[in-house]
């Protein structure tokens, strides 16, 4: 059965690491009273921690936004480089995620990788930058075109066959 995906709606998580610029990221994209529209027309934002400056580990966070991007349209993932949360959502088949650091980054994944998870690294990413990342996280679109296609052959990557290959080696 295919999945009802939520248009515009979002789940955001972080480690410790990245706590303080998630909590940033997710004040700005809330509204401050229930009469202000959502930035981006968001209908749904979840946020599913690190609440706490508590270590916790990035795997868990990222397993906890993949499973709400069964429904859920965009993710958007912190840890303390950015690397640890890609990889690890990347390990999800219905996920696309990049590590960014310039709008351009964003824009480049947006329109030819169609990334569904914006990752970040707080200790490279200042708070004004996140929010232009986010801001085109969200207002970029996908190109489609030849891009589709090469988007479609990952899909059909066997990783087991992979795996069988390193074997060999």
């Amino acid at each position: 059965m295919a999945r009802k995906i939520e248009q515009n709606s979002v789940s955001i998580g972080s480690d410790h690491r990245g706590i303080d610029l998630k909590d940033y990221v997710y004040k700005f994209m809330v509204p401050d009273t229930d009469e202000e529209i959502t930035k981006f027309n968001i209908c749904v934002i979840q946020d599913v921690g690190a609440y706490d400056k508590k270590s916790v580990d990035y795997p868990d966070i990222v397993r906890e936004v993949a499973n709400d991007l069964e429904y859920q349209s965009h993710g958007i993932l912190i840890c303390g480089s950015g690397f640890g949360v890609t990889i690890a959502a990347n390990r999800y088949p219905h996920i696309r995620a990049a590590n960014c650091r310039t709008v351009e980054d964003v824009v480049m994944a947006r329109k030819h990788n169609n990334i569904n998870v914006l990752c970040m690294g707080a200790d490279f990413v200042s708070k004004d930058m996140a929010w232009q990342l986010v801001q085109a996280f969200f207002i970029t679109k996908f190109e489609g075109g030849r891009h589709t296609k090469r988007l479609d052959k990952l899909k059909s990557v066997n990783t087991s066959s992979i795996t069988d290959q390193w074997k060999t080696i």
